[in-house]
Order: C-alpha cells, then structure tokens, then sequence
C-alpha cells in the first residue's frame, strides 16, 4: 500500500545556497574606537552621587581609568567566534528574468525535478485510486448501516403504535357494560339537562380560564410566503414611507397669507376692517 511518506515530492523552490561555504582570507577588522579615558580630576568623588545613576557612573568612571584591556582586545575575539559559527552567506548572483528561466529549465537542478516527478508520478497515481476506493467502499458501508438501522428503527415505530392501541382497545373495553356511580361521571354521554348544563358552564370557565384558548383570539395571522422555488419574482418597491418628493415646497417656510395674491391680501384687510374678528362673515 502506498502511503504519503512514500512518494518523493521535490520542495516547490530552491534555495540557491553554496554547497559550500566561501574562504575567509582576513578575519573582519573592527571598527577602530578611539579610546576615550576620564581623567582623575573629572572623576567625582563618590560620597556626591545624588542618585544610583550618578554612582554607577563614578563606577563606570574608575573602573575604565584603571582597565588594562582595550575594547579592541574585549570584542575582537567575540566577533571573531560568532563569524566561525555564523551560517555560509547564500549566493544571490544577479541576473536577468531569462538567465534564470534558462537555469531552472536546464542543467542538473532540471534533470533532478523530471527524474523526482517521473518517480513520483505512478506512486501519487495509485495512492490517489486507492484512496479513492477506500472512500467508496466507506460509503457503501455507511448507506447499508443506514438503511438497516432505518428498517430497525420503523419495526420499533410499529411495535410501539400497536402497544398503544392495545392499551387504548383495553381502556375502552373498561367502561362498557352496566353503568355505576363512579363510570357515569367517564362517559360522554349527557343524561339529563342539569348534566348538559354543568358541562357549557364548565366549557365557558375553560374558555374564560384556559391559556390555550385564549391566545387563540390573540394570535397574529401571517399570510403564506411568495415561493420563489420554481420562478422568479420581480421585486416591487412599495413606497409606504411617505416620501417628500419635493421638499422646499413641502417644507416651506412662508405659509397662510403669504401664499395669498394681493388681490385676495387687499380684500382680507378690507373685510377685516368692516368686520373686525368675524372670520366667519369674511
């Protein structure tokens, strides 16, 4: 059986790294730090320090004044290990768009791609198939299962529908025959007037009282949705919003007798001057 782990699939880059890495001819000269020392005269005493910053700086002070090694002498062996350790630089060679298409497409690196694919072909091929049959055959199972269970679960369905109306024919079966004092109050039938009344009263309290009932008067009646499921429907805009079409005429400012002509103005204060706060009469 041909597993992942099996097939050799090439990395989808390369990285153009040495195969090994350059000669150092001449260790890294360090930068050249001219060596500043305090003089003793600059150096405070310490008994004036102000704060823990002022004191480790008369430490720092003294302690470069009476040093015997250099900088030079302090970093130069550090930076010399750390490039002994470091990692080979890669080769970055600059080339053109075509160079590059032209080295990946020929020589050893391209050879090496075709001979992984032409190895790794016929493997992915019969994973993939084997795969594919093992998915197949999943589903089968699955749908058998399936279909047994279901059988199962309506013999279950129907064993429990036929236990209920056994228990349904027995309790009828109870309540036939001679009538008594306890069975007269289990059956349907009325038996005189008083009994017929007693029962619309009582369903008069259940409509009064019952929860059921009444949320039936207050339940809201939403109409059957539009199916779209075999067509299409235009959608239509309803314009229930109230829109302003024209909103410096809706919203004007100027009202009342400023929308009078002069001639109806001229005739109001006439009248109003004949009779004056008789709208009625104007």
């Amino acid at each position: 059986m041909v597993t992942p782990i099996d097939i050799d699939i090439p990395p989808p880059t390369h990285s153009p790294i040495l195969r090994t890495p350059p000669p150092i001819d001449e260790e890294p000269n360090p930068v050249t730090i001219q060596k500043l020392l305090p003089i003793p005269e600059e150096i405070p005493s310490f008994s004036e320090a102000k704060s823990t910053a002022d004191a480790l700086r008369i430490v720092v002070m003294t302690r470069l004044l009476c040093d015997r090694q250099s900088r030079e002498e302090r970093v130069k062996p550090v930076l010399t290990a750390n490039l002994s350790i470091a990692n080979p630089p890669e080769a970055h060679p600059i080339a053109t768009p075509d160079t590059l298409i032209e080295k990946m497409f020929s020589g050893a690196a391209f050879q090496e791609r075709s001979d992984s694919f032409v190895r790794t072909r016929p493997l992915l091929s019969d994973y993939l198939t084997q795969r594919h049959n093992m998915v197949e055959e999943k589903i089968s199972k699955l749908r058998e299962e399936y279909v047994e269970l279901e059988e199962r679960w309506l013999v279950h369905c129907n064993t429990l529908n036929e236990q209920q109306k056994s228990l349904a024919s027995e309790h009828e079966n109870q309540h036939t025959g001679r009538t008594t004092r306890r069975s007269t109050a289990i059956t349907d039938a009325v038996r005189s007037d008083f009994e017929m009344e007693q029962i619309i009263a009582s369903l008069g309290v259940d409509d009064a009282t019952d929860p059921f009932h009444l949320s039936m008067r207050n339940l809201a009646k939403i109409p059957d949705m539009i199916s779209v499921a075999n067509g299409q429907v235009d959608y239509l805009f309803d314009d229930t919003a109230h829109l302003v079409e024209n909103p410096s005429e809706y919203y004007g400012p100027h009202t009342g007798i400023d929308d009078w002509t002069d001639a109806e103005k001229q005739t109001f204060l006439d009248k109003f001057a004949a009779y004056p706060k008789q709208f009625g009469i104007i």
